[in-house]
């Protein structure tokens, strides 16, 4: 069967007279529905093109970008911004949203971003899959939005999920700049913030951003692990002797460690595999646990982890394992139809 094709421009969004709006501002005139295509329509962007021209004179790099970033925020929310993902009432938190309209945005930062320095060549690499329906450049031209429909919204974080997991472990490859060697990327990583689809979009300005009428619908969809609120018994019950060997698992995954005892069990120091999330680096806040009766269990002490246990342990490596070998016999996986 052929793969749905849609035009997102008309579908229904929460626009907002700009950022700084007190809370009474919140619910009266400032804030309006649109559709994504005016809101995106580079005329109107063109509106509020000497404010953002002076933001990205603030940020002709990410080092500028950084010393500069009071200034640059302060500037940011004095434009309007977008609810592209749905239509709210009363305000502008996710408790307001009345109605998704099947539309996800990929936000792709410079500052997560550090290899990337040409934009326009990452557009034009991410324009050839055939889901995306708009590609922009941000609002502090160091960086690009796109939009991409998704099948069903009320699976919306679940579609979120499967993008953001695509480009983690997708091989890019393109030529930036005036380069002779192209630039290879082991993954891409994209702003978890519009997993909410409450999460509000600056307007920007593109004079040239990439349209799609007839996007293709994006159907896939990662379902969420079942939390667990100590270690998982699933995982040892499993194995033929009723025992699963961690220091083998350490040692096929390349896991360095120091073992001591606990607690009349086994704790193995580990540095969290989502370390790059921490404000702070230090390995001793990361553990794996081999309790006396069997079980294991994972801690990471840091905030970003609070919800990442034993299972999402194991199932970091073991899927990144997987990938791997995937990239031998097939010498590089397409994200999103690339």
């Amino acid at each position: 069967m052929e793969n749905q094709k849609v035009d997102i421009f008309d579908r229904q969004m929460t626009a907002i007279s700009r950022v700084s709006l007190t809370a009474d501002e919140q619910n009266s005139e400032h804030i309006y529905t649109t559709t994504i295509g005016e809101f995106l329509n580079p005329k109107q962007q063109y509106k509020f093109y000497e404010p953002i021209k002076a933001i990205r004179e603030l940020c002709p790099n990410l080092e500028e970008k950084l010393k500069n970033k009071p200034s640059v925020d302060a500037l940011k929310k004095r434009l309007p911004a977008g609810i592209i993902s749905g239509v709210a009432e009363g305000g502008i938190g996710e408790q307001n949203l009345v109605e998704l309209n099947n539309v996800a945005q990929v936000d792709i930062d410079g500052q997560d971003n550090p290899d990337i320095y040409d934009w326009q060549a990452v557009k034009d690499m991410l324009s050839k899959s055939p889901f995306f329906a708009y590609i922009g450049m941000s609002v502090t031209g160091l960086g690009l939005f796109g939009l991409i429909p998704i099948e069903d919204s009320s699976k919306f974080k679940e579609h979120f999920d499967a993008v953001e997991d695509e480009f983690a472990n997708t091989t890019f490859k393109f030529t930036q700049g005036n380069d002779t060697e192209p630039t290879v990327l082991q993954g891409i990583k994209i702003d978890p913030i519009p997993r909410n689809p409450a999460s509000k979009r600056f307007v920007s300005y593109d004079p040239n951003p990439y349209w799609n009428t007839a996007a293709e619908v994006y159907t896939k969809r990662k379902e969420p692990i079942k939390p667990i609120t100590h270690y998982d018994r699933n995982f040892t019950s499993s194995c033929a002797n009723g025992s699963f060997d961690v220091e083998d698992f350490f040692k096929r995954h390349n896991i360095s460690y120091t073992k001591r005892a606990r607690h009349s069990g086994t704790q193995y120091i580990v540095d969290c595999p989502w370390i790059a999330e921490h404000s702070s680096k230090s390995r001793a806040e990361s553990a794996v646990f081999v309790y006396p009766e069997g079980g294991i269990g994972y801690k990471c002490l840091h905030a970003h982890c609070a919800d990442r246990h034993w299972r999402q342990y194991r199932e970091f490596y073991e899927h990144r394992s997987r990938f791997r070998c995937v990239q031998r016999r097939k010498g590089q996986l397409s994200m999103l139809g690339l």
